[in-house]
């Protein structure tokens, strides 16, 4: 019987005489693989059947088989993988640098007054401080417009 035939009286309703075609069959690919070597286990009997063979169900069941044969074979993630506490994360971050700071400080006047460097004040800017402020080689300020902000000795 071809597979659609078989799909379709599996949909209706268990047919006899397909399940008891399939177990003949069953039982002769067993005991031409296994010439009387001993009593196989329900699992490796169905490890043998090709997957055609097998019922929907009998698919499922392999399926779970497997997952659980593959879960044992590792431990739990929280065995694995290194956890930190909350202290331990703020001791890391602690030391290291801020390398992107996006935090807005202030106007560009005061944070000329509160560092005095305009290295250090090039570092504290904002995205948009930095786009709209060139800093002159000279070590004056410069907005797009042109104007001088700071001279290098007081703003203006």
């Amino acid at each position: 019987m071809n597979k659609a035939a078989r799909s379709v009286l599996r949909k209706l309703g268990n047919d006899q005489n397909l399940d008891n075609e399939r177990q003949q069959r069953l039982e002769r690919e067993v005991e031409e693989r296994t010439p009387h070597a001993g009593q196989k286990s329900n699992s490796e009997a169905l490890d043998s059947v090709p997957e055609e063979m097998l019922t929907e169900s009998e698919k499922r069941h392999e399926k779970y088989r497997r997952q659980q044969a593959m879960a044992g074979r590792f431990t739990p993630a929280a065995d694995r993988l290194p956890i930190m506490t909350a202290e331990e994360r703020k001791e890391r971050d602690k030391d290291r640098p801020n390398w992107n700071p996006s935090g807005f400080e202030g106007p560009i006047e005061k944070l000329i007054e509160k560092y005095k460097d305009l290295e250090e004040v090039r570092k504290h800017l904002s995205l948009g401080q930095s786009m709209k402020y060139d800093f002159t080689e000279d070590g004056k300020v410069v907005d797009k417009k042109g104007n001088v902000i700071f001279d290098g000795e007081k703003l203006l």
